[in-house]
């Protein structure tokens, strides 16, 4: 058979052509990773709207600070569907709750990364807005080194290497000022399976008390999941290692080693078993357990128990200048305190954070109207 006999093959121009636009269309409805970021900064604290300064019987100066954690699991379609009435639930309960001065004084977010998600802090009237890393946001500090091997076994097909198509999802609002606001995103290579297609990071913010002697640090985070990433258990464990390391650097760069502290997080801990870094090395570090009631009780890292009570923790550290005490703990929203509205429980925690009352206050003084 001579060249113009022989059949011309099609089919692959064909495949490849309706790969394409498969290809084109499912990129055509993604999600924006960028239409639910808000942020707002209050350049002035409104002691009216600010818990009141206690005096203790010690001599010493306090604050209570109600600190609400909730990894809303704002999720996009076509990953989710179905959340916007929940996700619109769970702002209304806030807003309420703080219109009648109940709280929370603090609101940390994880997975909101729709509007519908990020509005939970705005419809609160938090002056104050935080978001965590952007979409495009690259890590400016050094990334951990991966194994070897590890960056040349991304699989597309489970979200690798296929770029950020959402923001980090974090959010810490407060009617408080803040200082010396900052975030960065995990290194390109430091992520396991879907978790890659957010750019999951960490935040850091310090935050003024009215007649405090130095600010009290805020740091929150996410990390890579276990299962629910879909990439082998030792890959997403891979993962969560090199985040904690990162978290560790970026830590070291913008937080002082003595430094008060509240560090939440979905740090998908209790899956992955990663019990390492920074605060497991921390002697004065403590994480929130659960007393009897809604007691609270500090933890040392070593504490099994606490670390099984609840999928997103709280961790604290005192110094000499603020001491911070949680005094009780409450799970909500997880179908018995509270009609389950996401898959992870909301966690609500009030600390006591004091000082003496003869300490100097920051200098220069954080503007506080009312004072």
């Amino acid at each position: 058979m001579d060249r113009a006999e022989r059949p011309v093959r099609r089919w692959p121009w064909i495949a490849a052509a309706v790969l394409l636009g498969l290809v084109a269309a499912a990129w055509a409805v993604l999600p924006d990773g960028r239409a639910a970021r808000v942020e707002r900064h209050a350049a002035c604290g409104d002691l009216a709207g600010l818990p009141r300064v206690e005096h203790l019987a010690d001599g010493r100066s306090a604050m209570r600070l109600r600190v609400l954690q909730w990894n809303v699991e704002g999720l996009p379609w076509p990953i989710r569907s179905g959340r916007e009435a929940k996700l619109a639930r769970m702002a209304n309960w806030i807003a309420k709750r703080r219109a009648a001065g109940l709280g929370p004084d603090i609101l940390i977010l994880h997975k909101a990364f729709t509007p519908e998600a990020s509005r939970i802090a705005v419809a609160a009237g938090f002056r104050t807005i935080l978001p965590g890393p952007a979409r495009d946001q690259r890590r400016e500090l050094a990334a951990a080194t991966p194994p070897a091997g590890y960056a040349d076994a991304a699989r597309w097909w489970k979200g690798e290497h296929v770029g950020k198509w959402l923001d980090g999802g974090l959010y810490v609002a407060t009617d408080l000022p803040a200082m010396g606001a900052v975030s960065t995103a995990f290194g390109r290579d430091s992520c396991a399976g879907y978790d890659c297609l957010s750019n999951k990071g960490a935040q850091f913010l310090a935050l003024p008390l009215p007649g405090a002697p130095e600010p009290l640090a805020i740091f929150n985070t996410h990390r890579n999941s276990r299962e629910p990433a879909k990439v082998g258990i030792a890959r997403a464990e891979t993962a969560h290692m090199l985040q904690t390391k990162e978290n560790d650097a970026f830590l070291a760069a913008f937080v002082a080693p003595d430094a008060a502290m509240i560090a939440a997080g979905d740090f998908n801990n209790y899956r992955a078993g990663d019990r390492s870094g920074r605060f497991a090395a921390d002697p004065a570090f403590r994480l929130v357990g659960k007393g009897t009631g809604f007691a609270a009780r500090p933890a040392p890292m070593t504490d099994h128990a606490a670390w099984k009570q609840a999928y997103d923790l709280i961790g604290y550290r005192s110094n000499d200048r603020l001491r911070v005490e949680p005094l009780s703990v409450a799970t909500l929203f997880d179908g018995k305190h509270g009609p389950r509205l996401s898959d992870h429980d909301a966690q609500y925690i009030v600390f006591r954070v004091s000082w003496r009352s003869d300490a100097q206050p920051l200098d220069p003084p954080p503007c506080f109207k009312g004072k």
